[in-house]
This record gives structure tokens, C-alpha cells and sequence, in this order.
């Protein structure tokens, strides 16, 4: 038995060394194997800054590394990983040290590395609490970052030596959700209150106010040129305001994606990063952009079919949006984005997916969820967020099921009492499956799949899995079909417990409260999810 993994602070965080690539795809005897959906190369970028050499330095929370990229090309010239300390970088800047500093989101952590040593490490320089997210310096050194998303709420000031503790410099509800601020030409801090407004923060007033300066733009970044203008956004909108004129902004562009970061290089050019779409362009005159680096799905993982017109509607949980790919082009025909994470009861696509009805059931370890939602009216029908982290969850005979991360319980929704009911212990449950009459769940820990019998888990392969998460029924032949994520391949649990492998190579592996999805469509095509280079991929066994 493998030991269980400690899931500490954001589940969502992936082991950067995960995605350094798989080996070729070997498929079996009348087995075809082909991309149906490639994705972004990146997992959801976040912060942006033009470090000393004139790259273009990016954080990506996600994967835990922050990139050197070339702003012309795109081109991805260096990888820091958890290997030289970095993780869950949301936000980053440069000192006048030409060290790159930037905020450990998950561990609320403030850390720095010089780039340019191929032997430093990042170190921490100020603890805080999770959430510490937005980062800059004010022109004569001095450090701050706040906090933003995490329930927390506090603006700090970081001694760059890491000597002293961060100092809190304001706090309360004014600055709830301060986001990528920067410093302006009279000193002091510009930022938005995340999709909401606008504000400004003199730090060295006594005491330091907040000032309400728009209210009718929904920014998540704000950045100054050298002529000391402000940059913010609307939603998509990328806009310029003069210095002073917060109210009558010139809009750049208008992007079909939202936006995280931005950032400005030397000539004032403008950047600018997306965590849903995975992408980064560039802005040109006229309103015009270019793709730095193309977008797409950030991080698939659950899968499920549902008919659509004759074909096959795949929808795809990509951490922060549920798309709808079609099955046979892979052309995306829908996506809804994913705004539980700042609304209450919005949709949550971080997990599995499974089909009900003409509905999806949709889990969420991220933030503990499950919900019902209506793909047609694009809106959540319930949702249950009283649960510890599930990793899959679908309906059997009229109950809700789902497993457990943290507990690794299997559980029952009772809508009656409104409580989930104890149903049968396990280890580590992922994915989950059934036919209508019975009820298969695979553990990625215990390297099994089980038919739950009157409360008892009874094995059904007759030898161990590799790392077994998502799981499927097949009805062809009414057997399993099982992703072995530790061992990247496709397998099928036959009826008399045989185990016959259909692919191996896949770009799929295993992250705490990640599935790697598997669904099922006509006549008999499997889609499977593989979140390490972002893949769907579209399977037929032939006879």
C-alpha cells in the first residue's frame, strides 16, 4: 500500500516535476489512440514582470514554477520548478538587487531567487497567511504584498533581507481582495479591489486611507509605464488612463478571455496573462493583439458524455471552466467559467464529472463541493458543499454518491437530514462508475477498483493497478475501463477480473483531488482527460 499523501493548505497545487512530458503513445492490437483537444502549454498563468534582462518573467500557481519567456517568440528559455524552492507563485517582481521576489500563495510565503545563479534556491523572507498574493516595490525598495482571496484581509510591508517580521500596514475591510496593485508617480498604491473597483493607498499617510477612485470597472491588475499611466482592465478589457483621470479610461483592446495579470516592458508595450485560458498576448495599435503563447484547456481532468445532435457533447472540468467539446472534431461549442471561486454557489468545474440525466454532477476538491449543473440553461441546479474534499461523486439509484479525499470515506447524500451518510471505508477513492445496477469505485492508493456489495468493497481486477483514478463503464461489453495514472495508460477490467491494457504513453498522472477522466460516448468511443500537457484524447477499440 502506497502511503497517503498529506494534502496540506490548496489541494490544487501540482508537483511541478510532474510535467515534464510522457513517453510515446503504444497502443494495442485494434486500439487507435488520437488528440482530440490540445490544449495550452501553459497551466493557467498569473502574474507578469519584465525582469532586468528583458524577458518576460511569468508565474504559474497551478504547476509551481515561475517561466523566463521571450517576449517576441514565446519562446520558453528557463523553468524555475519546487527544485530551486519555488512554489505556488501567484505574483512576482523584481528589486533593484536583480533578485526576482514573488508571493507563495498557499503557504503565505513571501520568497525570493536570483534568476541569473543557476545555483540559488529560493528562500523565504516573510510568512503571512494563504493568500498572499499581489507583490511590488515602491521606488526607494521598500517591499509590499497583501492578501487577496483566501478570507484574509491585510496590506504588509517585507524586509527584502528577510531580517525582520512583515509588518502589517493596513487592514479591514476596505482593502478585502486587494489585488495586482502597483506604485504610481506620487507614491502611492494603486490596485483594484478583485472585480469590484478601483483604489489608491498612500502608505506612508499616518494612518494610511483608502480611496475609492472607480467603482465602475471589475480589474484584477493594475500596472504604471514610464509616463505614468495607469493600465487596468475591465472584465476583457484592457484600458490606459492618464494620471488623474481614473473615470474616462482609453480602452487598448478587448480580449475574449479573462484576464489575471498584465505587464509593460521598456517601451511601454503591454502584456497580458490569463489563468483561465492559459494564454498571454501582446498588445499592437489599434486595438489589435497577438498570441505570446496560445490558449486552451489549463488543466482537464473530469470527463463526461452527453448525446448532442447525433454526436457526442464531451464536457471537460478545466479547473476554473466546463467545456463542451464536440466528439468527433474536438471543436469547443461551449464554456461556462468557473465563478464559484468568487461567488457563492457558482459553478465549480475542478474535478469529476459525471452524467445525470440530461445534467452533469460536477466535484470540486478545491473548494469541497458537489453540485447539479443544467449544461442547456448554463446555471447550478444544487449545490452541496458540506464534504471533505470530494474527488468524484455521481448518482446511483436515485442517491448521490461521492468519496472522500481527505477521509477516504464513500458517502451518501440524505437529502432528509441534509447530511452525508456513512456508506463503506476506504483508502484513497477516485474515480467512480456505474451501470445502473452496481457501483464501481477505484483507489488510487490501494491500486484497486471495487464493486460496493451490502457495504463491503470487493475487489474486481484479478492483479494490483497502477494508481487507478478515473473509471468508466463500457457497455459494449459490459466491462471497465480504467485510467492507471501512476503507469500512463488505458486499461480494461474485463467481466472475469482479467486486466487487458489499450494505451500506454498517455500524458496522464496522479495530483491529490485530480481525476483523470474517462467517459464513454457512441458507438462505443472513450475520451480520456490527461492533465499533464492538457489533452483530451479520443480512444476506439475496433474488433
Amino acid at each position: 500500500m502506497k502511503s497517503k499523501m498529506i494534502v496540506v493548505l490548496c489541494i490544487f497545487l501540482l508537483a511541478g516535476t510532474m510535467f515534464a512530458g510522457g513517453e510515446a503513445i503504444k497502443k494495442y492490437p485494434g486500439v487507435t489512440v488520437r488528440t482530440l483537444v490540445q490544449g495550452a502549454p501553459i497551466h493557467g498563468p498569473n502574474g507578469l514582470y519584465f525582469g532586468p534582462d528583458g524577458n518576460l518573467y511569468v508565474a504559474v500557481s497551478l504547476t509551481n514554477e515561475i517561466l523566463k519567456m521571450d517576449p517576441n517568440s514565446g519562446r520558453i528559455l528557463q523553468r524555475f520548478g519546487p527544485e530551486r524552492g519555488v512554489l505556488s507563485p501567484d505574483d512576482l517582481t523584481f528589486g533593484l538587487d536583480g533578485w526576482l521576489y514573488f508571493t507563495a500563495i498557499s503557504y503565505g510565503e513571501v520568497r525570493k531567487i536570483n534568476p541569473f545563479d543557476p545555483n540559488s534556491t529560493a528562500i523565504t523572507i516573510g510568512t503571512i497567511f494563504p493568500g498572499v498574493n499581489p507583490i511590488t516595490f515602491h521606488d526607494d525598495g521598500r517591499l509590499y504584498v497583501a492578501l487577496d482571496f483566501f478570507g484574509y484581509a491585510g496590506l504588509y510591508q517585507v524586509d527584502p533581507s528577510g531580517t525582520t517580521d512583515p509588518s502589517l500596514v493596513l487592514g479591514g475591510p476596505e482593502i478585502y481582495n486587494f489585488n495586482g496593485f502597483d506604485f504610481g508617480p506620487d507614491g502611492c498604491l494603486y490596485g483594484p479591489i478583485a472585480f469590484t473597483g478601483l483604489i489608491r493607498v498612500c502608505v506612508d499617510d499616518t494612518p494610511p486611507a483608502v480611496e475609492p477612485l472607480n467603482f465602475d470597472i471589475a480589474p484584477s491588475a493594475v500596472k504604471f509605464d514610464s509616463q505614468g499611466r495607469l493600465y487596468t482592465n475591465d472584465g476583457g478589457r484592457v484600458l490606459r488612463f492618464d494620471y488623474g483621470d481614473w473615470l474616462h479610461g482609453t480602452e487598448l483592446a478587448n480580449v475574449p478571455f479573462e484576464i489575471d495579470n498584465l505587464a509593460i516592458d521598456s517601451h511601454n508595450r503591454v502584456y497580458v496573462s490569463s489563468f483561465t485560458e492559459g494564454c498571454i498576448v501582446k498588445l499592437l495599435p489599434g486595438r489589435n493583439y497577438v498570441a505570446l503563447s496560445p490558449g486552451g484547456m489549463v488543466l482537464p481532468n473530469g470527463v463526461a458524455v452527453l448525446p448532442r445532435d447525433g454526436s457526442d457533447s464531451v464536457y471537460v472540468g478545466d479547473f476554473w471552466k466546463l467545456r463542451e467539446f464536440d466528439g468527433r472534431t474536438g471543436k469547443q461549442l461551449s464554456e461556462a467559467f468557473s465563478s464559484g471561486f468568487f461567488m457563492p454557489g457558482g459553478l465549480i468545474p475542478s474535478g469529476y464529472i459525471a452524467p445525470d440525466g440530461n445534467n452533469l454532477i460536477v466535484s470540486s476538491s478545491f473548494l469541497g463541493s458537489v453540485q447539479e449543473w443544467d449544461p442547456v440553461n448554463k446555471q447550478v441546479l444544487n449545490s452541496i458543499a458540506d464534504i471533505n474534499m470530494p474527488t468524484a461523486a455521481i448518482r446511483y439509484k436515485g442517491d448521490l454518491i461521492a468519496g472522500e479525499l481527505m477521509t477516504g470515506k464513500l458517502v451518501r447524500w440524505n437529502a432528509g437530514t441534509s447530511t452525508w451518510d456513512f456508506l463503506v471505508q476506504l483508502y484513497e477513492p477516485s474515480g467512480m462508475a456505474t451501470d445502473g445496477m452496481n457501483l464501481w469505485v477505484a483507489d488510487h492508493s490501494l491500486d484497486m477498483v471495487f464493486k460496493i456489495v451490502d457495504g463491503a468493497p470487493i475487489p474486481v481486477a484479478n492483479r494490483s493497478l497502477s494508481g487507478p483514478t478515473g473509471l468508466a463503464y463500457y457497455p459494449p461489453d459490459g466491462s471497465l475501463l480504467v485510467v492507471e495514472a501512476d503507469a500512463g495508460r488505458l486499461s480494461k477490467i474485463e467481466k472475469n477480473g482479467s486486466v487487458t491494457i489499450l494505451a500506454e504513453g498517455l500524458q496522464v498522472l496522479y495530483s491529490p483531488g485530480f481525476v483523470n477522466g474517462v467517459a464513454v460516448g457512441q458507438p462505443g468511443a472513450i475520451y480520456v482527460s490527461g492533465f499533464v500537457t492538457d489533452v483530451l484524447y479520443r480512444i476506439e477499440i475496433h474488433p
